[in-house]
Parts: C-alpha cells; structure tokens; sequence
C-alpha cells in the first residue's frame, strides 16, 4: 500500500514488533496481490501516512510465507481464519506479511492486551513490584509505544489496571507513574474467540474487553508491593586470598603507607578483572609504593617477575617500548626489557609476572603502548604480539603469546607535564584514585592492631582461576543497574554520539562486581553498592570531558536540565542502587574545573 510520505527509519525499525490480527478478502487465484482487512488497532503513526486512509493493507502472494499460506486457505476457509500478520515497509510502500492463520470466526474488531515479558528465573513478584514502585522498567515486547499507554495488562490469569504507564528507555519499555495500580484475579478468560500470540499478546473482543474492565471495576484491589525475595545462601570466600590481601593492610600500615581498604580492595579487583589498571592520585600519595608492595604480597620480586618501566616522555612509538628490527636481520630489544621477561612469562605459565610502566601519561599512551590495547581484550589464545613480520631471526621471535599470567598496571598523575588520557584507552582500563586519608585518619590507623596475614606465593593459576569468577554480565545485574546503564547512556547520547555506555564496559562493570571477594562467612568485603557507584567513576564519568556548551548541562548540579547527571543519580531509581558517594563527588571536581577553567579535561 503505497504512503504519502516515507517513515522514519526508527519506527521501520519498530515495524518489526507491531502485530495485527485481520481477515485475508477473497482474490482472483492468478493475482499475487491479495489484501488483508486489519480488525485490531493501527498506529496513528502508520494510519497518518496512508495515501486512502482504511483497513485494507496489500500483500504480494510472492513473498515465500505468503505463498505457502495463501495455498491452503480457501475461500470457504477464509471465513472460518484469523490471519495473524506484520507490515513491511519497501520502497515507499507497505506490505503484508503473514505470521499465521488461525482457525476460528473473527470477531468484528479487537482490542490489544499486552503481556508483560518477564524472564525465566522472575516470578509476578517482579512484574508487580515494577508497579508499584515505578522505578524500573517493565518490557512489552510486541507493543510499542505507537499503539498508546495500554489500559490493561495481564499476566498469569491477573488482571493490572488505572495504569499510567510512560514510555522509558526504549519503544518497548514503560514505567508506571502514578503507582495507583489496581489488579483482580480474572475468571472465565479467555473466550474461545481471544486470540493470543505467543507469550507477548492477547486480540480480545470488545466484548471480553468490556467483561474484564468490569470485572476490574466490581472486583479490583489496589496492588501492594510484594515481600522481598528470599536472599540467596552466601557463598564463602577463598581463604588465602583474604591472607594475602590482610598481608597487604599489615604491611601498607608498616611501611607507613596510608590507604583506605577500599582502596586496596578496589585495586585488587581491577587487577584481576582488568587487562590493565591505571592508578592515579595526588602525587606523593603512594601510588608507586602501593603497587610494589601488592606485587611483592604475591611472592613477585623486583627486576624478576616485577619489571619496573619509568615513561619518558620520549615514548613516542611502540619501538621506543619494545624495540625494532635492524636492517641487519637482528631483532635490537628496547632497554626497557619488556621483551626479554614477556618471553620469559611465555616460557613459564605457571607464574605470574606483573608489567609497571610508572608515570605513563609522561607521553601519549596510545602512541607507544597501541599494540597492547587491543590486543589485550582477545581471548588468551589469540593474544599474539607481533614484532615483525617473517620467520624468527635470531634469537628473539617473530611474535610473542601475551598470557594471562601477566599483569599490566599503570601510574599516573595528573599536572601540566603530562598528557590527556583518550576515549580509546579509558574505554578499556579503569582509572583507580587513590584518596588521601586525613592525617587524623592516619594516626589513628597506626593504632589499629590489624591481624597479620602471611606472605604468600601465588601461582598463576590460583590468581587468574581460583580467584576470579567468570559469569555472564546480565546475570550479575539487577534491573535496576541496568536501567541506570541504559539512563546514563541516553543522557551521554544526547551530547555526543561517540560518548555511552558500550557493551564492554558493561561486561566489565558486571565482572568486577561478580568478582568482589568474601571472608570466610560469606560477607562482600565491599558492598555491591559501593562497587557499582565505583565502577561508574572509573569507567564511565573518566570519559566526560569538554567545553562548557558540550558538557555543560550534563554538569548541572541544580537539576532543572532533563540531562542532569546530578539529576539521574539522585533520582529515586537510583537510590535504590547506590547512594553513588564517589561518583557525585567525583563529578563536583569536574563542575569546579569547568567553573575555573571552562573546560574539563
């Protein structure tokens, strides 16, 4: 059917989720065109762009599920069939294409009831607390928001209504507004001319329509917020990598380093969650003297498998990192030796090695250190450094295996020496700020009789598979953390296009909060809050940057802008995340830059 004017390739794109129930009207056999009468609600949307504005839409018996549909309908048949269909938007035209034909005398017309999509581990439970606290998203998968805010909703034989439900972060999902929610238990539903299509909607008569709205009316409670579900058993943590990390509070407090626990917890999971870590902070905070003694806490010696690489700012290509091929056919190393120990580390597995290259922002780091950027977020097999191109010569080969036995970690600071850190590699890696302790703070620490662990010696193996956890990310996220996700990533949309949330750093938000370590009753030693309001600083908000007219109202600590990160994160779907102490404050530094400076770097 051919339309005056062409759609929006975003409502093309939801053409795909729209179903209709109709009836397919008698045609000539010899003619591919067929049409097919719409007895269930059409879009204002498509109805507006109609050239003869009607029920009737074209099909093309050629399309392969047509022809294999149409063959067995006769016209006695027709009568007796609902067909079950979908549009397709070409050429400036739209077409039917048939999903089903079901037996059964249509109904004159048809009303839409959605059924809210719920996965297979979440009980009504869910759905209802969705609406009633209004926070979180619930997903129509077959219904969106061109048809209008649904009137009802059913699920499992009940009955949702005074609905007041709003478009949210996609064409599919809604929130409840109003948090007014009725519901009753339906009886006698549904009739034999209701017609349901998969797990996602119900066509119903306008008179079962009517007989449900009644039955709301007369019978209809005011819907509760369900109990809480049952919190899981707790799962205990690994006994020697609480040691070790007890090891590292005794022996930081020795060597009069002073640092938060969360600090070194925080440090800890990146390390093990992470390629590489960056660690930043105020200079003669201890950042170096940090790193060093958690290396040395895992039984790694300096100049062994601890290689210490001070950045100059003559770090200009990868050759000043790793080396280069002379004409000769020698391979001349750099002398940095990162060559020689990641030969080393290739040749011993079972160890672990960790890589620091100190003051790292002294250059540009994408500059010398691009062929680890990606490199490092291959799967292990296929972690290949290449240092030239041909057979071996000599004694140094064509290219290197990068295991995960080897930690890469960074230090940084932040002054007028030094360089900006790009999108690139702060989409890979997380930015860990170590915060000075007051010195009062520090007094009292050196009281504090810590229980010692012991130095350990820990394998490759023990650190990369005993310690860590591997799960998939949309398992270890709530709902409500993905609706923050996906509410951070439309704001930061709004001001630039390259600028979101991707779906790697959400994997790897969710593999540092899965990888969180436990005492020995099962307790988190960082609570899931503060972990996600962590992870958020040191992934997301590292990447905001720019003039005041691009970032301006993302900053806007007062609210009155829609886009307001202050806004969102103080809104009440994320109270019930995260209080998000770090990644406020952490945002305010970057309203003062802006205020000083007009620009954040």
């Amino acid at each position: 059917m051919k339309l005056q004017q062409a759609l929006h390739p975003n409502l093309v794109k939801r053409l795909q989720h729209m179903v209709f129930v109709g009836i397919v009207m008698p045609r000539e056999a010899d003619n591919p065109r067929f049409f097919v009468k719409c007895l269930s609600p059409i879009p204002k949307v498509i109805s507006d762009a109609l050239v003869e504005p009607g029920i009737l839409f074209e099909g093309l018996s050629t399309i392969r599920n047509n022809e294999k549909l149409l063959s067995l309908l006769t016209k006695e048949m027709q009568k007796q069939h609902v067909a079950i269909f979908r549009l397709r938007y070409a050429n400036g035209s739209l077409y039917v294409e048939l999903l089903e034909l079901r037996a059964g005398k249509p109904c004159e017309s048809y009303r839409i009831v959605p059924i809210p999509y719920l996965t297979s581990d979440q009980t009504r439970a869910v759905l209802e607390k969705k609406l009633t606290k209004g926070y979180v998203s619930l997903i129509l998968r077959k219904y969106p928001i061109d048809f209008g805010a649904p009137e009802f909703l059913l699920y499992e034989g009940r009955l949702y209504g005074n609905l007041s439900l709003k478009p949210s972060v996609s064409s599919i999902m809604y929130s409840e507004q109003r948090r007014e929610v009725v519901y009753c238990d339906v009886i006698d539903w549904p009739s034999e001319n209701d017609i349901s299509v998969g797990d996602h909607l119900y066509f119903i008569s306008e008179q079962t329509y009517n007989t449900l709205k009644r039955q709301l009316a007369e019978k209809g409670e005011k819907l509760v917020e369900p109990d809480s579900a049952p919190t899981k058993a707790k799962e205990k943590g690994n006994k020697r990598e609480i040691t070790f990390l007890q090891h590292v509070k005794t022996q930081a407090l020795q060597r009069k380093l002073y640092m938060e626990e969360t600090d070194l917890y925080n440090l800890h999971i990146c390390l093990k969650t992470s390629p590489i870590t960056i660690v930043a902070g105020m200079s003669g905070i201890g950042k170096s003297q940090i790193v060093k003694l958690y290396a040395e806490a895992l039984g790694l010696q300096y100049g062994k498998e601890l290689l210490w690489i001070p950045v100059s700012s003559s770090f200009q290509e990868p050759q000043d990192l790793l080396g280069y091929l002379h004409p000769n056919g020698t391979y001349m190393e750099s002398d940095t030796g990162l060559v020689s120990k990641l030969l080393e580390a290739q040749k011993n597995p079972e160890r672990l090695y960790m890589i620091v290259f100190d003051e790292m922002n002294m250059s540009h780091i994408e500059h010398w250190f691009t062929p680890f950027l990606s490199l490092l977020e291959l799967q292990e097999e296929e972690r290949l450094l290449s240092l030239y191109e041909g057979e071996q010569k000599g004694e140094i080969p064509s290219s290197i295996k990068i295991g995960s036995n080897l930690l890469f970690i960074g230090t940084i600071n932040f002054d007028e020496t030094t360089k900006e850190l790009s999108d690139r590699l702060l989409d890979r890696t997380p930015i860990v700020t170590f915060r000075k302790l007051s010195f009062r703070e520090a007094a009292l620490m050196r009281e504090q009789s810590l229980a010692k662990g012991c130095k350990l010696s820990v394998s490759a193996l023990e650190y990369c598979k005993q310690w860590k956890q591997e799960e998939d990310a949309f398992s270890v996220f709530s709902e409500e953390e993905l609706e923050i996700l996906d509410a951070l990533h439309a704001a930061l949309q709004v001001h630039d296009p390259s600028k979101g949330v991707s779906f790697r750093v959400a994997a790897a938000i969710a593999n540092y909060i899965a990888n969180i370590p436990r005492d020995e009753e099962g307790a988190l030693l960082m609570s899931r809050e503060e972990a996600f309001d962590l992870q958020l600083k040191q992934r997301i908000f590292t990447k905001l940057r720019g003039m005041e007219a691009v970032i301006g109202s993302l900053l806007a600590e007062d609210g009155r802008k829609g886009n307001s990160l202050f806004l969102l994160l103080q809104s009440p779907l994320a109270k019930e995340v995260s209080a998000f102490t770090h990644s406020i404050s952490f945002l305010k530094e970057k309203v003062r830059e802006l205020e000083l400076y007009g620009y954040v770097r």
